[in-house]
């Protein structure tokens, strides 16, 4: 879909409000992620934080901050530069603190266990996860088992935990390891083996063919819970969507499941569903 003219959205913000949010959000969230990083916000869980606080603020009060910009103050594009500043300012970090592995995620298989470290501590996407799970295991890049084990992980996480990762982010960049054993062999970065990092690359790509097959909400949904890493209540909010239930979730990750299988991503008997969660507080 064409990008809509300042007028236009604001137009349609007005007249149909969901709508006019959600193409705000469709044509806009590119830059404000690039404003925040600019900003002096690197990390990838800090950056999303700091975009859903924006995202909140702007859609307070019936989306009354948008609806109100006035071509005199310039372009939505630069009134959102300033906005972004504002918003990175009145993000408070917290204390320095050092990460470790939750006694929850320790339960977990242990794929499982790693897909948690190379996603939360050593920030890799989910197709590079796959390429470097086929190099330590053998075999293929299972993207659709990667995700699988990224839902099996946002089922164990609680709000506590959420809130732990995030301060931990960009601060203490060795964690403590699984076993002091396996430090030696831990995955290295994808990106500076310029061989893997082009399979990392093809792998993108099919991945993306496979979300531009899904509907855009759909796609949005797997772009900020998986890229993004959002949990499903700061993905409702930053959508607009009334309720992010497990049902849905399952249809939309079948959906792309097959999607990558049809572009000949994927393998083994992993299915997704069955461990999807809600946000949940833990005790």
């Amino acid at each position: 879909m064409a990008p809509l003219s300042d007028d236009a959205l604001q137009r349609l913000l007005r007249t149909d409000p969901a709508r006019g949010w959600r193409s705000f959000i469709d044509q806009y969230t590119p830059l404000i992620l690039g404003l925040i990083r600019r900003a002096g916000v690197h990390d990838r869980d800090e950056m999303m934080e700091v975009y859903v606080l924006l995202c909140e603020q702007l859609s307070a009060r019936g989306f009354e901050r948008l609806r109100s910009q006035h071509a005199a103050r310039g372009s939505i594009g630069g009134w959102l530069a300033v906005v972004a500043r504002h918003a990175v300012v009145d993000w408070v970090r917290s204390q320095k603190g050092r990460r470790r592995l939750f006694r929850a995620v320790q339960e977990l298989s242990p794929f499982e266990r790693r897909v948690f470290e190379l996603y939360y501590w050593q920030e890799h996407s989910p197709s590079a996860i796959a390429e470097a799970m086929a190099c330590e295991l053998g075999g293929e890049p299972d993207l659709p088992r990667v995700f699988a084990a990224l839902e099996a992980v946002d089922a164990v996480l609680t709000d506590r935990h959420r809130a732990e990762l995030l301060t931990t982010a960009a601060r203490g960049r060795v964690p403590s390891p699984i076993d002091e054993s396996d430090e030696p062999s831990r995955v290295a970065d994808p990106a500076t083996d310029p061989e893997t990092a082009a399979r990392v690359a093809q792998l993108n790509v099919r991945f993306e063919h496979a979300l531009a097959s899904l509907p855009a909400e759909d796609a949005a949904i797997i772009r900020l819970k998986f890229i993004g890493g959002l949990s499903n209540g700061d993905v409702e909010r930053a959508l607009g969507i009334c309720e992010l239930t497990s049902k849905r979730l399952q249809a939309i990750l079948a959906s792309l499941r097959a999607s990558l299988e049809r572009l000949g991503v994927g393998g083994g008997d992993v299915a997704f569903g069955g461990r999807l969660s809600l946000d949940r507080s833990e005790p």
